[in-house]
């Protein structure tokens, strides 16, 4: 019984059996009344293996065997009895019909076509024997001659005339079993979607609350640099403390750069910023570091190279970061250095090391996601395995190519190159690198937004330090700057976060630019946020501020910021 119900699970075996029951009817018809010895006999022995071969199907035998073997039996049996009733001249030969269809539609297409061939070759051979040989006694008449041909016409007809109904089932079948799957699919589809949108935003909420008090830590670490440049001892102890947060820093950015990747909402956002001092802003990140070993550590900047250029600066940024840190991860003695050419119409930067080096056959290994040259790497140095797969991707973001050059325990040379062309210097910015022209003792007021204290005590102490004598105001929400500012204070900058409770920095920047008073519409504004979601912050932007600096930011690159937009004020007032 259950050899029985997996067979009738191939869909072809119920037609294949109709047909097989067809013909053992038609052979024992034909048996009967049929008057000549050869015509029964191969009536008979048709008719009993087809019910043998039933049988055997009943228990398991494969539609493709059963097929072959009925469709050889049949074709023999044609032979015969079509000779014996008169070659070509026979009715006999609609069986023919039977053997090709049910080849082509039971078994294959193939089949099909070679079981035409010999149906041609036997039909060939009954026209020769129509006509040359004929058999010795007389064809059968009357009644026997009517009940046979009336079988003869009757099976090939139900046989020719159900493969339409079978196919008719199938294909009703197969759209039903298609459309089941297609709303399967798309139920699988909108789960998925709906998990990618969970994803991405809880990979936002993480990052941004890691990017918070990030921001704070590298900031105050920053603050107390300053203040403890004559005691070694402690400018050593926050030396490392800068290190282990850049470590970290760099990996929830890679966790979250490459997430941003694979979902396709990460995209370019072009600026035009000083090369020169953003460069040496990457090769000063790692001189604490350097000072704790014997590297040399060195950085050459052609004098060709443009002043100003349109690019992505905090991507160049992170990849040069990037490549700086594994130059120096790698290289326990000799040098590593970074320079800076113009080549090819464009700028070319390589970072060259004494290093490890990279076998030639891992080199392509190392770009892979979550890949290291050796499997020992990982636990000798750390590492993700993400920063090269994310440097090669935003390289090639910014139109521009990556590759390297190494020998095993020779060093490497990693490069990119990027169609930067010297740009215009912009109206009323100063190079991060010049010193500050801004009176720096004249009274500023600033209001600092932000819903964390320890952020707001970050951006205060930085203004305090560059301003003196300048005032700051803090609020904890976007409701409570509005009531500031409706008291009538004139505040010359407002640095505000975007993502608070109550009323974020949208929401306050929105009602900033569209205020009543004059003084409020025009007072600069400078986002400060941890949020890197591109379609927030194109919203943060479109809404009206006037400068915008990602969570942790650079101290100098804000005090530049700060400076640009009070000049920027003072200059219209």
């Amino acid at each position: 019984m259950k050899i029985m119900k997996q067979a009738f699970k191939d869909p072809r075996v119920p037609y294949a059996l109709m047909i097989l029951f067809l013909s053992i009817v038609a052979s024992f018809i034909n048996a009967a009344v049929a008057h000549d010895p050869i015509t029964l006999a191969s009536c008979i022995i048709l008719g009993s293996s087809l019910s043998v071969l039933l049988v055997a199907v009943l228990r398991g035998l494969s539609i493709f065997k059963l097929a072959q073997i009925a469709m050889y039996l049949g074709l023999a049996h044609l032979s015969v009895t079509t000779w014996l009733d008169g070659g070509i001249y026979s009715l006999k030969n609609q069986w023919m019909y039977v053997l090709m269809v049910t080849q082509y539609y039971v078994i294959s297409s193939r089949q099909g076509f070679l079981w035409l061939v010999l149906v041609i070759i036997a039909l060939l051979f009954q026209t020769w024997f129509g006509l040359h040989a004929p058999p010795a006694w007389p064809q059968m008449q009357g009644a026997d001659r009517a009940i046979m041909s009336f079988a003869d016409f009757l099976v090939p007809t139900i046989a020719i005339f159900m493969v339409h109904r079978f196919f008719q089932y199938q294909y009703t079948q197969a759209l039903a079993l298609s459309q089941q799957r297609q709303r399967e699919l798309q139920a699988k589809q909108a789960e998925l979607e709906h998990t990618l949108q969970m994803r991405e935003h809880f990979i936002a909420s993480v990052s941004h609350e890691l990017r918070t008090p990030m921001n704070a830590i590298l900031g105050l670490n920053g603050l107390l640099l300053d203040r403890v440049k004559n005691k070694p001892q402690a400018e050593k102890v926050l030396a490392y403390t800068r290190q282990s947060a850049d470590h970290l820093m760099t990996v929830i950015n890679d966790v979250l750069d490459y997430s941003q990747f694979v979902s396709g909402q990460l995209t370019a956002r072009v600026e035009r910023f000083e090369l020169q001092a953003t460069v040496m802003a990457a090769f000063e990140l790692f001189k604490p570091r350097i000072e704790s070993t014997k590297l040399r550590y060195a950085c050459q900047i052609d004098d060709d190279v443009p002043q100003w250029v349109d690019t992505d600066r905090h991507r160049l940024m992170q990849v040069l970061v990037n490549l700086l840190g594994n130059a120096i991860k790698f290289t326990h003695h000799g040098s590593v250095c970074l320079r800076v050419q113009a080549v090819e119409g464009g700028v070319k930067f390589s970072v060259q090391d004494s290093g490890i080096g990279i076998a030639a056959e891992q080199q392509q290994k190392i770009f892979e996601r979550f890949s290291q040259a050796q499997p020992d790497i990982q636990a000798q140095y750390g590492g993700s395995g993400l920063g090269l797969t994310i440097s090669l991707r935003l390289v090639q973001m910014l139109q521009g190519r990556m590759g390297l050059d190494s020998q095993a325990g020779m060093g490497s040379t990693f490069w990119f190159w990027l169609p930067l062309r010297n740009q215009a210097a912009p109206v009323g910015r100063q190079s991060i690198a010049e010193p500050a022209h801004t009176n720096e003792a004249q009274h500023l007021r600033f209001l600092v937004v932000d819903d964390h204290p320890v952020n707001r005590l970050l951006v205060k102490q930085v203004l305090q330090q560059h301003w003196p004598d300048c005032e700051v105001d803090e609020c904890e929400n976007g409701a409570k700057a509005m009531d500031a500012l409706q008291t009538g204070l004139p505040y010359d900058l407002m640095l505000i976060d975007m993502v608070m409770p109550v009323m974020d920095g949208i929401e306050t920047l929105q009602w900033v630019r569209h205020a009543d008073a004059v003084q409020i519409r025009a007072l600069p504004v400078l986002g400060l946020t941890a949020n890197v979601s591109e379609p927030d912050l194109l919203r943060f932007q479109q809404a009206g501020l006037n400068g915008l600096l990602l969570k942790p930011f650079d101290l100098e690159r804000m005090r530049s910021e700060v400076q640009r937009l009070v000049l920027q004020r003072s200059t219209r007032v």
